[in-house]
């Protein structure tokens, strides 16, 4: 039986980010002392503006010049948009470390790693404070155990400044509304557009010379070395599904049924998903399959049994991702982790998709 693909860093990420997990106490505001001619300037007219989101609506007066984010994605967009917050959070997923795309986008900016602090088991507080920010951007983030204790929370943070939530639901914003929702609360919405639409051109171009992404069927879950242990498997409307598609693909005709028949994902945070028994892996039917993995568990699932069962797996065309990194920068979906996706997972989804076709 074919082992699965898996994805290899590139050689300029694995140089330039072999620390990528440390950060340097360096703090920036909005306003880059460096390459400050470069930066994308504020547009006419752009304060005040009010955001809609979750959790009602936040106007913003004026320019914000200290600039703190929670969750997934707004910083990248920020230091996209030539601004780099005061502070963002480091990913619990990486041991506490910082994404590499984002440590790749900081750096273009000639700047040092901003202070960064954990968000994953509440707000932090304390830097917060430390930071005193004018602005906190929360557009792809969760906080509170419930919608009393998050309304709780968003409260005590509209106290330090004014906050931007999530639009819909928690920590599962897609990248295109991330980009829109940060950029108008920087007073750059043209300079946003622009940049949905170069991603949106880097895509493309990148897309068009693999022939066989356009029309491949996908399905992507998560799985769990443990023998016996459900498939966690995300739905159409998922950040990692939604990348995918953009990539060329298109979810799986078996993708409907496996959503009525799973068990749904109780939690209100995060992707969409839903729990799969590990008996039914017959069902998972695509060209491509994409699996998530623990890095500690990506070498039993890669040379054992657990997808055996995956039709993909017998022709190789399962694709494994770790969840630390090329699956996250799939599920935290920025234009940022996009343009990582396209050189890291990219080519190994059209080795799929191709191993797919000609074994039909």
């Amino acid at each position: 039986m074919p082992k699965p693909p898996t994805t290899s860093t590139s050689s300029w990420s694995r140089r330039a980010f072999l620390a990528g997990g440390v950060s340097l106490p360096f703090l920036l505001t909005g306003c880059l002392d460096k390459k400050s001619a470069d930066r994308t300037a504020v547009e006419d007219n752009s304060f005040p503006t009010t955001i809609r989101h979750a959790l009602g609506s936040t106007t913003i007066d004026k320019e914000p010049r200290i600039i703190a984010t929670l969750g997934w994605s707004s910083a990248d967009v920020c230091v996209e948009l030539g601004v780099l917050p005061a502070g963002y959070p480091v990913e619990a997923l990486r041991g506490y470390g910082t994404p590499p795309w984002f440590s790749k986008a900081v750096s273009q900016l000639d700047a040092l790693l901003p202070r960064n602090y954990h968000d994953d088991a509440g707000v932090p507080w304390g830097d917060l404070q430390d930071i005193k920010p004018d602005l906190i951007l929360a557009v792809n983030a969760a906080f509170g155990k419930d919608a009393a204790e998050t309304t709780d929370v968003y409260t005590q943070l509209t106290k330090i400044a004014p906050t931007v939530a999530w639009p819909g639901r928690q920590k599962d914003t897609d990248w295109r509304t991330t980009t829109t929702m940060v950029a108008q609360a920087l007073g750059r919405k043209d300079a946003g557009k622009a940049l949905v639409t170069s991603t949106e051109g880097a895509i493309r171009d990148a897309a068009a010379a693999y022939k066989d992404l356009a029309g491949a069927t996908v399905l992507c879950l998560e799985a769990r070395s443990v023998p016996g242990a459900s498939f966690e498997v995300h739905t159409q409307d998922s950040n990692a599904m939604r990348v995918l598609a953009d990539f060329g693909l298109k979810p799986a005709p078996a993708l409907a049924k496996i959503v009525a028949d799973g068990q749904p994902n109780g939690q209100t945070v995060g992707p969409k998903t839903v729990y799969l028994d590990a008996n039914r892996a017959a069902e998972l039917v695509a060209d491509v399959v994409v699996v998530g993995v623990r890095p500690d568990e990506h070498k039993d699932i890669a040379e054992g049994k657990v997808l055996s069962g995956i039709p993909a797996q017998r022709r190789g065309s399962t694709l494994l991702l770790n969840t630390d990194q090329d699956f996250l920068a799939l599920v935290a979906a920025s234009p940022t982790s996009i343009k990582w996706a396209i050189q890291t997972v990219m080519p190994g989804l059209a080795r799929c998709a191709y191993l797919a076709r000609t074994a039909k």
